[in-house]
This record gives C-alpha cells, structure tokens and sequence, in this order.
C-alpha cells in the first residue's frame, strides 16, 4: 500500500510538472495572440478614421438641410435658396462624383499601392469641404457635394481594399465591420454637431477629420497582399510576420498569394471579365448594391431628419435621427460578433426579413395618417368652425402613434447594421483576387454608385408618384426580393482565405 500510495504521488508530481509548463506555455499562446489580434484591430481603427470622415460628407445633408430652412444665409452673411430639386442634389450628386473617385482610386490602389491611395484622400477632401464651407450660392454648393462624390468612391474602394487584407481569416468578418462602425460614428456626430454649429462651419470639423486620418496611415504599414504581388516579399514577408506572428507559416501565405493572383496580374481587365466565375462574382454584388439601395437603407442614411419631419414625430428631427444612429451602431456591434459566426448568407437574409417587417409597418402607419389627414380635411371644409374637441381630438388621435416611425427606424436600422450595411461592400472586397480586387471592387462601385444617385434622386419623385405608403410598400418589395436572391445566389465567404 506504501509503495502504490508512493507510486501514485510520484505520478501526480509528474502530472503537475508536465500540465505547469503546458499551460504556461498555452497562456503565452493565448496572450501573444490577443495581442496581435489587438494590433490588427488598432490598424484597421486607424484606417477606418477615413469612414468616419466619408460619413460626415454622406450625413451632412441632414444638418445643413434644416438649418437653411430656418437661417438661409452663408458663411458672409448673405442669404442662399435652394430647390425642392437641388435640396435632392445635395445628397444625389454625391453619386455621381462617386464615378471618377471610384476609377481614379482604383487605379491608384492597384498601381501605388493602398497605403499612399488611402493618405492622397485628403486632397478632395480639402476642396470638397472648401466649397461648400464657402459656397456663395447653390452652384458652389453642389460643386462641393460633387466633389465630395469622388471622396466617398475614393474612400471606399482604397480603405475596403487595405482592411480586408489586414486580418486574420478567423476575424476578417468581425473586423470588417469596424469601418461601418465608424460610419455610424460619423452620422451621429454630424448630426449632433448640427444642433450647435451652422451648416458651413460643420465642413471644418470635416476637413479636420480627415487630416487626422492622413496622419495616422503615415505611421501604418502597407497592405502585405499589394507588396507581395508587386515583387516585394521580403518586406511583404516582415509585415506578415507582425501581423500573423513569429511562428506563423507566412512563406505559404505568400506562395498561395503570388499563384492565385499570378494569372490575374498578368492580364488585362477586359480578359478576366471574361471568366465566368468573375462575371458571376459581379453580378451578384451589383444585385446586392441594388437591393441595398433600393430596400430604402441609402435613403435613410441621407435624409433620416426629412423622414421624421414627415411623419410627424414628437421629437426633435435632430434627436430621433441621433437616436436612430445610435441603434445603427449597437446593431454593427451586433455584426462584430456574428458575421463570422453564423455567415454572411444568414445575416443578409436575417437583416432582409425584419427589414420587410419594418418597412411593412410603416406604410401602414402612413396610410392610417394619409386617412386621418383626409378626414379632418373634409371635416374643416363641411362646418364653417372645427370645434375644440375636433381639434383636441385630432392632436390626440396622431399623438398616440408618432413613435411607430420612431421605433421601426430604430429596429430598422439596427438589424440593417448586421446584414444588408455591411455585406455587400465586405463581399465585394472578398469574392475577387488580391491582384484584380481594387479594379473590379472599383467597377462594383461605380455600378453601386450610380444605383445610389437613382435612390436619392428619385426619392421626392418616387413619394410624390407613389405616395410615402406606396413607397415604403416598394421598398418592403425589394427586400423580399433581397430574400430569395440571397438564398438562390449569394455564396458564403466564412472562415475562406483572402487571396
């Protein structure tokens, strides 16, 4: 019994000492890896600071628009008056500035590299913001928001192109939806920021932004993917080093890199838009961008004040869209977590069936309105003087619904974060090779782009034709079509290497 009792304690002397080491060692591990994980992170941040700047251009609308409804006057003091058409230019015209940013960066991207692409941003910047910040009538503003065009189109195919290759592939998703966090950021702050300045001062805090974002990608490396494709591995290869770790196997990271893009660097664009899996490849995103738009997500984003202001909220206009974003941001949280969790294919159709739900509700809530409006129209016109209680009865009977608009766009754009927002732009960095991604991502773009200016300009046509009802109707449309072309369409990217 001694000697076995002995034998024993031998043994789990053994075991401690084996399973101390072991597991610090594994604690290492895990602490190393945090910490890389940590850096990546911080990079992309760092890169994303460029999104934040984008949204300041795309959300600006919804300060200045109500701040020249009620002071009409420039930065000199002089008065400036703009057209139900041009108001709609000042968020549609963005689009088509989209076109040449998006080939122009593209190219950039592809030939001298992410990194410099991305730091060469602050040039449209500065006149985009100069223009409207100075603008003396509505044709210097809208010169402005042209400008600004290229920089959303710039901004998106360069900084979608260098996060992506950032990464590890077991966080790609998650990561990739940093930048639509900052997005949310920038809508908030622009719009909180027009509760206190005027609309022209607003450009300067623009334009500070995307200074800061310029210094920043100074102290930041070059995409790896770019470098190796470019000849360069040794420092392609030092970089991975730090991004992956010292005892990664980044040699076979770089040869699967250089073969699967070898092909593809050596030919032309016109030869590899022949290949079927290319052309499949871009239908697919242009559908999405087109379901993207047109499910109403884009025309929120730009005139989410102008929405509640017509739906009669009780809040301020500038409060409910603050709280609106808000929820937007939860819900790319939300995205952080899931989207290399349960797959992009799942989150787009998850986001699309709410979004329908959300949608539906509205229209309803603005025929009800439509009839309650009518039937108070024709009470004025049969008696000489509406009564009190009419009028009370009125105010209560609109007053008990005016948070539906509230609540649906609270929901709406929540589980928009974790699906429709940001897939359509992380596949279109996903689905194409390292060596043609900026170009064909790129010519995504510009077909998204003019997707986009059809939405937002033909929003006010589309309400004056249809109705709001009949509006929300469509767009609740497009997303069940979002549905069955996701399921029938869409491939899944989790866990897949970027190449």
């Amino acid at each position: 019994m001694t000697g076995s009792a002995t034998v024993m304690e031998s043994s789990e002397a053994a075991t401690h000492t084996l399973t101390g080491p072991a597991r610090t060692e594994q604690e290492e591990h895990l602490g190393t890896r945090r910490r890389r994980i940590f850096m990546q992170v911080m990079m992309v941040l760092g890169a994303s600071l460029g999104h934040v700047g984008l949204a300041m251009v795309a959300a600006w609308p919804n300060s200045a628009v109500p701040d020249l409804r009620r002071h009409n006057s420039t930065i000199y003091g002089t008065t400036i008056a703009l057209t139900t058409w041009q108001t709609d230019m000042l968020g549609s015209l963005v689009s088509v500035g989209n076109l040449p940013g998006t080939w122009l960066w593209g190219w950039m991207v592809a030939s001298i590299g992410r990194k410099k692409a991305m730091m060469l941003l602050v040039l449209p910047y500065i006149v985009g913001w100069s223009f409207v910040a100075l603008a003396v009538d509505p044709a210097m503003m809208l010169a402005g928001r042209m400008m600004h065009g290229i920089c959303i189109g710039a901004t998106f195919v360069s900084a979608s192109t260098y996060i992506i290759e950032l990464p590890d592939t077991s966080i790609r998703g998650a990561v990739a939806t940093v930048p639509n966090l900052a997005l949310s950021f920038g809508f908030i702050i622009t719009i909180a920021l027009g509760l206190v300045l005027r609309w022209y001062e607003i450009a300067f805090v623009g334009l500070a932004v995307i200074m800061l974002h310029t210094t920043v990608m100074a102290f930041l490396p070059e995409s790896p993917s770019f470098l190796a494709i470019k000849g360069k591995r040794r420092k392609a290869k030092r970089i991975l080093l730090k991004l992956r770790g010292p005892g990664a196997d980044v040699d076979e990271e770089l040869l699967k890199l250089c073969e699967e893009n070898r092909d593809k660097a050596e030919k032309s664009l016109v030869k590899v838009l022949q290949d079927h899996t290319i052309l499949r490849s871009l239908g697919t995103i242009i559908t999405l961008f087109f379901i993207q738009n047109f499910c109403g997500l884009m025309v929120f984003y730009v005139n989410m004040t102008r929405i509640f202001l017509e739906a009669g909220s009780m809040l301020s206009e500038h409060v409910a869209s603050i709280l609106v974003f808000l929820v937007q941001a939860a819900g790319t949280v939300l995205a952080c977590i899931y989207l290399d969790r349960i797959g992009r294919r799942v989150c787009l159709v998850l986001s699309l069936v709410v979004m329908t739900l959300c949608l539906a509700v509205m229209a309803v809530y603005h025929f009800c309105k439509d009839i309650a409006e009518r039937e108070i129209e024709i009470t004025t016109r049969n008696v000489t003087m509406v009564t009190e209680d009419v009028e009370d009865s009125w105010s209560t009977t609109t007053s008990s619904f005016t948070w539906v608009p509230l609540a649906c766009l609270m929901l709406y754009m929540l589980i928009s974060s974790v699906g429709v927002g940001p897939v359509p732009s992380l596949l279109n960095a996903e689905y194409f090779p390292a060596a043609v991604r900026a170009q064909l991502s790129g010519l995504n773009m510009v077909v998204g782009s003019v997707i986009n200016f059809a939405a937002l300009q033909l929003f006010t046509p589309m309400q004056s034709a249809f109705t709001t009802t009949g509006l929300y109707c469509f767009y609740a449309a497009v997303s069940v079509f979002g549905i069955v072309f996701t399921l029938a369409c869409v491939k899944e990217t989790k866990g897949k290497a970027v190449t």
